[in-house]
């Protein structure tokens, strides 16, 4: 399914697929607009158009607060597992983006992986799909439980682990722009062909070719899902004594805290900061997660 320019592109239980409009009824019944990967009921009319009658409940939704308004933006919904993705060059990897990817998953009791996407640009190209060879920035993130999947969406390397990741479940894809999301897809399917582009010289960033999320028929089942570049990620309405539950690695020590409610920030007897200091937990880790507990409370 996808949504451009108010027409909603629909896939039926039979797989065909119908361009409907939003019945007027459904705008001001529901609060959210239907979204990608939403389930929907639809109504065939007499000129053989179609309209979504109903919006079906939602097991899952992935939202950030919208860039123009404080409002709800809904990137995908009923989704099964978030895959964030990174690249190790053109452009350099942004940690803080995947560390909010990955909270945004675990939020939403949702599985997260890490696709590390554009090994073939890795300066000392000893990266391979082995995950013994991951730059040591990664290590963390498997420290924590994360699967990281190395990928070249060029060389078709590590494509299929990644498709055996990938089947029989609905994965968004999600990442900045220029990390090579549309050129795995176009690897993972070929036939897709989604546009794809160059990242700018200038400030090292990709430019957006995605412009709006769709969802796709995997080959071997499931659906995944692409999204428009994100340069930054506000996660929407975060209860703040449940954030510290979106990092793992801060689970077993949060339970020896001196205070049953500790935010791990400057609490006394805190072993979530312990760890930090003795290199146990990382430090920059720690770091995204103070800074989405800043913006938690702000927002409260």
């Amino acid at each position: 399914m996808s949504v451009v320019a108010g027409t909603y592109h629909v896939e039926t239980a039979e797989g065909q697929l119908l361009e409907c409009s939003l019945r007027g009824r459904v705008k001001q019944r529901y609060e959210q607009v239907v979204s990608v990967g939403d389930l929907v009921q639809v109504e065939r009319l007499d000129d053989g158009s179609c309209r979504i009658s109903e919006l079906l409940p939602r097991h899952s939704a992935l939202s950030r607060h919208g860039v123009a308004r404080r409002r709800e933006q809904v990137i995908v919904a009923n989704v099964d597992q978030v895959a964030a993705v990174v690249s190790v060059a053109s452009p350099a990897p942004d940690y803080s983006m995947v560390d909010r990817l990955l909270a945004l998953a675990e939020l939403n009791e949702l599985e997260g992986l890490i696709v590390l996407n554009k090994i073939d640009l890795s300066s000392t190209g000893e990266i391979s799909a082995d995950p013994a060879t991951l730059p040591p920035d990664f290590a963390p993130y498997l420290a924590a439980g994360y699967e990281v999947i190395a990928t070249s969406a060029t060389n078709h390397l590590g494509l299929e682990m990644l498709r055996g990741r990938l089947s029989d479940r609905t994965t968004v894809f999600s990442g900045p722009s220029g990390v090579g999301k549309s050129s795995l897809l176009n690897a993972l399917m070929p036939g897709l062909d989604l546009r794809v582009g160059e990242v700018g010289a200038k400030k090292g960033r990709g430019r957006h070719t995605t412009v709006a999320a769709a969802l796709y028929p995997f080959p071997r089942g499931g659906y995944v899902a692409d999204t428009p570049g994100l340069q930054y990620l506000a996660l929407w309405e975060v209860d703040v004594d449940a954030l510290s539950g979106a990092f793992p690695e801060f689970h077993e020590l949060a339970s020896g805290c001196r205070f049953a409610n500790c935010r791990h920030r400057t609490e006394p007897r805190c072993r979530v900061l312990e760890a930090v200091a003795d290199g146990l937990v990382d430090a920059r880790r720690h770091e995204s997660y103070l800074a989405l507990l800043r913006e938690a409370e702000e927002g409260r």
